[in-house]
């Protein structure tokens, strides 16, 4: 893609011309880092699961920002198209995997150590009375 813009009558205007070659700039690194990640799709198959999903989240958001940026430049307003909907969508879908990949990291539940706690926090009558526990059968079974 030839990146050298003409600017003609607007070459003056110093705003327009930063703006313009920011917008330039960012569009090159971006085209840089699809140029790495597009030959990925051959060898997509071959990816385990989280990185096949990384990538289409991925490649999702960043077209649909590309659109986006399109519309905007072209003077329409993106917020009233239908791109800001698949926005929120695939930004929706890049959350719910992070909580999935997160999951992992959470600290798991010791059952035995959580049985314990309840036990120990529940109140026992014998044990409020001073009785020591294996009393407990000795006087269940005299009221019988």
């Amino acid at each position: 893609m030839d990146w050298d813009l003409k600017y003609g009558e607007l070459a003056n205007d110093k705003e327009y011309v930063n703006k313009c070659e920011d917008l330039k700039e960012n569009l090159m690194d971006l085209q840089k880092v699809l140029d790495k990640l597009l030959p990925l799709k051959q060898h997509y198959e071959k990816m385990s699961l989280p990185a096949q999903i990384e990538l289409d989240l991925f490649l999702a958001f960043t077209l649909n920002s590309l659109q986006w940026v399109t519309l905007r430049i072209q003077g329409v307003d993106p917020t009233t198209h239908p791109i800001k909907d698949e926005l929120l969508r695939v930004k929706a879908a890049m959350l719910k995997w992070k909580e999935v990949k997160d999951r992992v990291k959470r600290p798991t539940v010791d059952l035995q150590a959580v049985k314990r706690f309840i036990r120990s926090g529940l109140y026992d009558p014998f044990r409020a009375m001073g009785n020591p526990a294996h009393l407990k059968i000795i006087e269940v079974m005299e009221e019988d």
